[in-house]
């Protein structure tokens, strides 16, 4: 009745066992050990159970009756077994490289945002824009600027820009931080594949300079954003610079607030920052600033437009979509904000701390090129839209980040909570290696709109546990002249009456009174 593969570690005290007595009689069935398992030290398989190849079962760990441990999966748990790792699955270098902490903030943010993205069918931030298409000229000669592969002289390149608001989704006359998101494609074929996606917004800096900070921020409520920014009044500022009266997305200024790596021919790293500039030049920075009316602006960040306002309620894609179509397209600048790489652990990171804006004295925007939109996406285009943070290749990376506390979280941490959001939302297949660190998350997520995690949910089964409480414990082992014998497993509610004998190896299940006998 048991059947084991070559290859097979069984751990010490480890037990196999193909039949026990329960309260409904005697469980009796086959055990299959499939080749290249490790079953751990003091851990137990009960009948039914299959061991699928290269399967790991930690130690002190329990494969439930009628349990298949799939393969090249990492198991743990005396209740019911978690795949912690499936070593079969792709991994996401993002999650190895992340330290516990690190994990579960960013594991409980992706499925805080994964539950409400399927519940709601829609994007959390940004929802509703309006995009168009067009191309990214460079400059024959950019000053300043090493020679790069990528943002090479004279260099041309299909673009998308999706412009919304960060919160506001019914009504663009509501005060709100305004945003552009500009995908640049790998040549001027509009059907190319995607080369890199930046997410701009109004104001040079943003609220939280790390992950945690950003995930704090979201839960914590008005009145502690209050205090917080109290402490750190630049914070403060932050928020309220983002805030724009707009009349036009075109007439707007968009930063990057975070930065990338930037590698050049010659060999040298810097750091670098985006930003989208009005063709206009007599558009200044400060356009559709909103001027502080309190500590923080309301809880929704929105503040309602005022009543006298008859505009439709998103003219703001009204107007974008009637440029577009204009002779002359919708036109803005494209400039970077270079600066070298602090030799000094600590000097990187304050460099990289997106709520201070660089000083622009020091480190000037250059003009590199300019961008033209001249074609309209439909709705339904727009809505299909994912823009991936992590797009990156060689010339222009992303900065990673081990650590929650460090400033390169913020970047290297929604990388991934994006990713999961825009499959939930469109229904794509999650990874394993994504659906597994949901699930390890304190947040429980309904995957059913997910086809390959609706199709990889786990049955309902009967949970095993080696554990229980002491006065169970007392009970079992000394209530009443009972005898529990050598390595015996009592599951929690097990009774031992006076007489009674559990033998040794043997297993009482959850509930079973063991009688005088």
């Amino acid at each position: 009745m048991v059947s084991i593969g070559a290859g097979v570690h069984l751990g010490d005290f480890s037990r196999i066992v193909t039949g026990f007595y329960c309260q409904s009689g005697y469980i009796q069935s086959n055990v299959d050990v499939k080749d290249n398992s490790v079953i751990g030290s003091q851990s137990l398989i009960l009948p039914g159970s299959v061991v699928e190849e290269d399967v790991i079962l930690g130690a002190i760990s329990v494969a439930p009756v009628n349990s298949v441990l799939q393969s090249g999966g990492v198991y743990m748990g005396s209740q019911c077994p978690v795949m912690v790792k499936n070593t079969t699955h792709a991994l996401d270098d993002r999650i190895e490289e992340m330290d516990p902490r690190y994990k579960k903030i960013v594991g409980n943010l992706a499925a805080n945002l994964a539950a409400t993205t399927l519940k709601v069918k829609s994007r959390y931030f940004h929802r509703i824009g309006v995009s168009g298409k067009g191309y990214l000229k460079l400059y024959d000669n950019v000053e300043g600027l090493p020679e790069h592969n990528i943002f090479g002289a004279a260099k041309k390149y299909a673009v998308i820009v999706r412009h919304s608001n960060s919160l506001s989704a019914d009504d663009d006359a509501r005060l709100d931080a305004r945003g552009a998101a500009l995908r640049i494609l790998s040549n001027e074929n509009e059907d190319a594949s995607p080369l890199l996606d930046l997410t701009l917004k109004t104001g040079k800096a943003f609220y939280a300079r790390t992950i945690s900070d950003f995930a704090t921020w979201l839960v914590c409520g008005l009145a502690a954003r209050e205090e917080h920014v109290k402490r750190v009044p630049h914070v403060r500022d932050a928020v309220w610079a983002s805030l724009r009266q707009a009349d036009s997305y075109a007439d707007l200024h968009y930063f990057s607030n975070i930065c990338r790596l930037f590698r050049f021919k010659d060999g040298q790293e810097m750091y670098v920052k985006f930003k989208l500039s009005p063709f206009d030049g007599s558009i200044v920075e400060d356009f559709g600033k909103v001027e502080p009316s309190g500590i923080l602006p309301p809880e929704t960040g929105a503040i309602p437009r005022d009543a006298n306002d008859t505009r439709p309620l998103l003219f703001l894609a009204e107007d974008f979509q009637n440029r577009v179509n204009s002779p002359n397209g919708v036109r803005y600048i494209f400039q970077l904000q270079v600066r070298p790489i602090p030799q000094d652990e600590a000097a990187r990171d304050i460099a990289l701390d997106c709520t201070k804006p660089w000083d622009e004295s020091q480190f000037p925007y250059i003009d590199a090129g300019e961008v033209i939109i001249n074609k309209n996406l439909t709705k339904e285009g727009s809505e299909r839209l994912e823009f991936n943070p992590f797009l990156r290749c060689h010339e222009v990376d992303v900065i990673r980040a081990t650590s929650s506390s460090e400033s390169a979280s913020i970047d290297h941490g929604r990388s991934l909570v994006y990713e999961i959001c825009q499959h939930l939302r469109n229904g794509d297949p999650l990874p394993e290696a994504w659906r597994v660190f949901l699930e390890q998350s304190d947040v429980r997520v309904d995957l059913s709109g997910c086809p390959m995690a609706a199709s990889l949910e786990r049955k309902d089964t009967e949970k095993v546990t080696l554990s229980r409480p002491w006065y169970l414990t007392t009970w079992i082992v000394v209530g009443e002249g009972g005898f529990v014998g050598s390595r015996a497993v009592a599951m929690p509610g097990v009774a031992v009456e006076s007489g009674g004998s559990l033998s040794a190896l043997s297993l009482a299940m959850k509930g079973e009174v063991i009688r005088s006998r």
